[in-house]
């Protein structure tokens, strides 16, 4: 089965912004002294170190019901971006759109309503439960820096997580262009990764998307992590 990341499209006519940017603000004054956002915006933040190895944390986090504004020209669709926004938590889902979702084999996942002016539809963050790098199979993975256009790839040997760790010390730029996973989570129709920042969708998820009219979307056909299994 082949699989591929969605992304948010940045085309103008899609979204109705011209610089591509997020779709909806997010307003967060009226809740910033409440207990419940704070504990979920501390958990949800690139300062927490821990977040993937304490992910069960999540299912205790109630947060207060997100509110946000269309930003001036922005057109509704099923998955918008949205700003500031939320660490892990990068996209705005309509209720259709999640609906679908649940419809498959997507794992375990977290919901948390976002509501936004004067748009009738509820829209949510998700969350999906991510496999964490420990689980990757970095020897069957490739790792690489530089751009296939301009003919400077450079790949490089790692066999384990401990050399992942010290070539992401030495060489931040190094990126995935193949993950490996264990086989166990073949079949599955969304996969979360640590270390990929959108998730893997299968094939036939991907096509009852678009046979649906889910608007917002772009698929990565040609510029996806290849997701492999072994």
């Amino acid at each position: 089965m082949k699989y591929y990341q969605i992304f948010r499209s940045a085309e103008l006519k899609v979204i109705g912004i011209k610089d591509g940017t997020s779709q909806v603000e997010l307003i967060t004054k009226d809740m910033l002294s409440e207990s419940s956002f704070i504990d979920f915006d501390n958990h949800f933040s690139g300062s927490n170190k821990v977040f993937f190895q304490n992910q069960d944390k999540i299912d205790s986090l109630l947060p207060p019901i997100f509110r946000g504004v269309l930003r001036k020209r922005a057109f509704v669709t099923d998955l918008m971006q949205y700003g500031q926004v939320f660490r892990h938590l990068y996209y705005l889902y309509s209720e259709r759109y999640i609906n679908i979702l649940k419809t498959h084999n997507i794992g375990e996942f977290n919901l948390f309503p976002f509501k936004i002016e004067n748009v009738e539809n509820l829209y949510y963050l998700l969350f999906v439960k991510a496999i964490p790098r420990e689980e990757i199979i970095f020897k069957d993975s490739l790792l690489y820096t530089g751009q296939k256009v301009l003919e400077n790839v450079k790949y490089y040997d790692v066999n384990n997580l401990q050399q992942y760790t010290d070539l992401v010390a030495t060489t931040p730029l190094a990126t995935f262009e193949k993950i490996a996973i264990s086989k166990e989570h073949s079949g599955k129709d969304l996969i979360s990764i640590q270390g990929a920042a959108n998730y893997f969708y299968s094939e036939k998820l991907v096509d009852f998307l678009l046979d649906c009219g889910i608007t917002g979307l772009q698929v990565g056909y040609n510029n996806s992590v290849q997701l492999e299994f072994v």
